[in-house]
């Protein structure tokens, strides 16, 4: 039985899906792959929402600046950034030796448009 088929749409599977970020249900807004859901009870990247992550600030950031929409205003001061997105904002900051990632949707995200 020759293997290297399975195992190749194997690896395509796995690097497909690691280039692609994962997004909060009907959201433009990616979350960040591999953080813990620090708001049980609600969807990772929903609108009120936290999670937690070792990687450093820097790279969290680095992250998502390459793949948000260009629309998204981007700011940083005191180790920490931040992106207001037309319809999420997302705060990543240190904590505690660790990185937080907290979404708050815009109002008009939260109460319709």
């Amino acid at each position: 039985m020759n293997r290297t088929p399975i195992l190749s749409s194997i690896l395509v599977l796995l690097i497909g899906s690691a280039a692609t970020p994962l997004l909060a249900a009907g959201e433009s807004v990616p979350v960040y792959p591999g953080a813990a859901n620090k708001t049980p009870g609600v969807p990772a990247g929903g609108p009120l929402s936290q999670l937690e992550t070792a990687d450093p600030v820097a790279r969290v950031d680095a992250w998502y600046g390459e793949r948000l929409p260009k629309n998204c205003a981007h700011q940083t001061a005191q180790g920490s950034a931040k992106y207001a997105c037309p319809d999420k904002n997302i705060m990543i900051t240190p904590h505690d030796g660790k990185t937080l990632i907290t979404y708050i949707a815009s109002m008009g995200g939260m109460f319709g448009r």
